[in-house]
Order: structure tokens, then C-alpha cells, then sequence
């Protein structure tokens, strides 16, 4: 039987992503729409503007979302590893149970985000999830591999 697994962002059947709907692109930050951030293996999402989004069961290792504006939205169940908040301005963002090994929110200004049962340790390399010198007194770490 095949294994498969569903979600907000498509359908996983035998290790392959099958989306009903079209992956929208990104949208410069003055035009941007609801739909902008494009969930994928290294999506490329800088300087995408999106707001008051959610995604589930979405498999985007080593996307990119430098210079991104996020502003409540939240990611659930989902593969981030190895994704790129480099420079990106997060408000009120949310992680839930997210594989996040890997990634890199080095010089992101992070305002009031959550990561819940998040896995932020060690890649398969040994690397660690950055956050350089980013801020993180308003940022809630719970329950938290690597933290």
C-alpha cells in the first residue's frame, strides 16, 4: 500500500509532492498577495511579504526566506530544514513540531514568535540551527529539541 500523507500544500504518494493547485509566484513586496510564499524544496521566497497565513504538512527543505516579511503565520508539521530566515522580519510567527535542523535566522528581527515541540538541533552534518546575535527576548522556545 502506498504511503501518503496530506495536507495544506498537496499530497506526499511515494515520496513525491502532488499538488491540486498551482504554486503562485513570488510577488514583490508592494503587490504582495495572500498566497505568495511558495512551500517547496529550496523555494525561493526573498523578500516575500505574506500575513495572517498557515501551512501544514509541507515538505520546504532548504527554502529561502531572506529579507522575508512574515507577519502571522504559522507553520505546523512542517520541513524546514536547512531553510534561510537570514535578514527576514518575523512578527508573531509561528513554528509547531517543525524540522528546522539546519537553519539559519541569523540577523532576523524576530518580534513575538513561538517555536512548540520544534526540532532545532544538530543537522545530519553536525551544523547548528543559527540565530547569531539575533534578538530573541520576546521569542518562546517550549518543549525543544537542540534548545
Amino acid at each position: 500500500m502506498a504511503s501518503t500523507r496530506s495536507g495544506d500544500c498537496g499530497r506526499i504518494l511515494n515520496g513525491q509532492l502532488y499538488s491540486p493547485r498551482p504554486v503562485m509566484p513570488v510577488v514583490p513586496r508592494l503587490m504582495a498577495m495572500a498566497s505568495s510564499i511558495k512551500m517547496r524544496n529550496s523555494a525561493d521566497n526573498m523578500d516575500v511579504v505574506a500575513q495572517d497565513q498557515s501551512f501544514a504538512d509541507c515538505i520546504a527543505e532548504g527554502s529561502h526566506f531572506e529579507g522575508a516579511t512574515l507577519t502571522r503565520v504559522t507553520f505546523t508539521d512542517c520541513d524546514l530544514y536547512w531553510a534561510s530566515f537570514f535578514m527576514a522580519e518575523l512578527t508573531d510567527v509561528t513554528f509547531e513540531r517543525c524540522d528546522l535542523r539546519g537553519s539559519d535566522f541569523k540577523e532576523a528581527k524576530m518580534r513575538n514568535c513561538r517555536f512548540l515541540s520544534c526540532d532545532v538541533g544538530d543537522d545530519a552534518l553536525g551544523g547548528k540551527t543559527e540565530f547569531g546575535e539575533t534578538d530573541l527576548s520576546t521569542v518562546q522556545f517550549t518543549n525543544c529539541r537542540g534548545r
